[in-house]
């Protein structure tokens, strides 16, 4: 008869303690943490303290923050921002939104503090952002609208 294994004797905790054996433990976030971390951040425009997105999932402040690097390559706070400017991006396409109304939408406080933290992170201020690939898609999807199609006769 083999005997259950208590408490005390589970295979990640043995694990740990054996040679080599430590990098089969997955040192990032579950998926399911990082889903309810994401669902969190895109259901507000303010920024997660780190205490509460350890809390969400149940971790201390610190292994959190060693998971999450682990996990997506850089720290919680650096990767909200991100998230924000990714954000930020999509709103740009909107031409009937202003920048003040995108830079509150994404959380900021000031338009000033979005361009700031917006040219950081992509190089190119909002405004020239917009110019560049806003228009840049406007004008392929113009080019295919006058474009003939190979269905319709060219018009003479």
């Amino acid at each position: 008869m083999i005997p259950e294994p208590d408490s005390h004797d589970q295979a990640p905790d043995k694990a740990r303690h054996e040679p080599g054996v430590r990098a089969l433990i997955r040192p990032g976030l579950e998926e399911w943490q990082m889903r309810r971390i994401r669902a969190a951040i895109e259901s507000t425009e303010t920024s997660w303290t780190l205490d509460a997105l350890a809390a969400l999932v149940g971790m201390s402040p610190d292994r959190f923050c060693k998971r999450f690097r682990a996990a997506t390559g850089c720290p919680p706070h650096r990767w909200q921002m991100l998230q924000r400017i990714e954000r930020a991006k999509q709103l740009l396409g909107d031409r009937t939104l202003t920048l003040t109304d995108i830079a509150y939408a994404c959380g900021y406080a000031s338009s000033a503090h979005f361009s700031t933290s917006f040219g950081r992170a992509t190089g190119s201020t909002p405004s020239e952002y917009r110019r560049l690939h806003v228009s840049s898609l406007r004008n392929s999807g113009a080019a295919q609208a006058e474009a003939p199609s190979a269905d319709m006769p060219a018009a003479r």
